[in-house]
């Protein structure tokens, strides 16, 4: 009966062993996971300290136009925009935004592809909701600024928005 009784205890020991690696592993995983959804809110917000007379424009190019993500009503729409993208060309940064903008220049195809992927991921009735463009103008802009590794591109200007 001692090795029976032996045996059960050392059974209890793993179990619960188990069972705090299992709720450790959970917590590590749960706390990831929302760390990795925070930037997928509908409230993503970007400050800006940048004065204005420090921001250099600068065109992304034609007018965009795609389609938008198919949403509740069933029909396919469509938005064509404008974009310009706006550069701390301020004192500190001069040099920076130089090659930035140099950069940028080059990579034209590279913004669009991101200003279509973002677009495409959005449906005609989230567009056109209170306070919707400037949600869509911060996802465009946290893309950019991942893309390119910088914080020099401090804003996204919708010049020109037209849905269908």
């Amino acid at each position: 009966m001692g090795k029976n009784k032996i045996g059960m205890i050392l059974i209890i020991v793993l179990l619960v062993t188990l069972l705090v690696l299992f709720a450790v592993g959970f917590a590590f995983l749960y706390k990831a996971m929302s760390k990795a959804n925070e930037g997928t809110e509908n409230n993503i917000t970007v400050e800006q300290t940048v004065p204005i007379e420090d921001i250099a424009n600068f065109p992304v190019g034609d007018p965009i136009v795609t389609n938008l993500l198919e949403g509740p009503d069933k029909k396919e729409h469509v938005v064509k925009l404008s974009v310009s993208l706006g550069i701390n060309a301020g004192k500190e940064t001069a040099k920076d935004s130089e090659k930035l903008i140099a950069t940028l220049e080059k990579q034209k195809p590279v913004i669009k592809d991101i200003i279509i992927g973002v677009c495409r991921s959005k449906t005609y009735e989230e567009l056109k909701a209170t306070d919707a463009q400037e949600v869509f103008k911060n996802e465009i802009l946290l893309k950019l600024q991942e893309t390119f590794a910088t914080n020099l591109i401090v804003d996204v200007y919708i010049d020109e928005i037209f849905f269908q």
